[in-house]
């Protein structure tokens, strides 16, 4: 029963490592949203820096990321390349990461207050 319960907790505890892990990975890089409403987006994010942009460069994003485990983090827009767009300016946002699998990574995103929720699908680019 011992080596049973030894065992089971070893290949969890691996699991949970390697999940982190994959999330490690992907705190700094370039990526594309999958999904409709946002696919003209690339994203470049750093440890703390996020740079969406679209695709024609019309519409820039600038967010700081705040890490809170390896695969949740925070981010607050701090600037905007249009005007039109000055009111999300200082929004927050809770991101998790629920997976990721060879070059897709699988989001869970939700404003600060908790009104708004969706999940997203991102390709690794770089």
């Amino acid at each position: 029963m011992k080596q049973t319960l030894s065992i089971a907790f070893l290949l969890l505890s691996t699991y949970l490592c390697a999940q982190s892990k994959d999330c490690v990975d992907v705190k700094n890089g370039k990526f594309k949203y999958l999904d409709s409403q946002s696919n003209e987006f690339i994203v470049k994010r750093t440890d703390s820096i996020q740079i969406d942009s679209r695709l024609n460069k019309s519409l820039v994003f600038y967010s700081k990321i705040k890490w809170k485990s390896d695969c949740d983090y925070d981010m607050e827009i701090y600037k905007v390349s249009d005007s039109l767009f000055n009111p999300l300016i200082g929004n927050v946002f809770e991101l998790n990461i629920l997976s990721v699998d060879n070059n897709k990574i699988k989001l869970k995103s939700k404003t600060l207050n908790g009104k708004r929720e969706s999940e997203n699908y991102m390709e690794i680019i770089e």
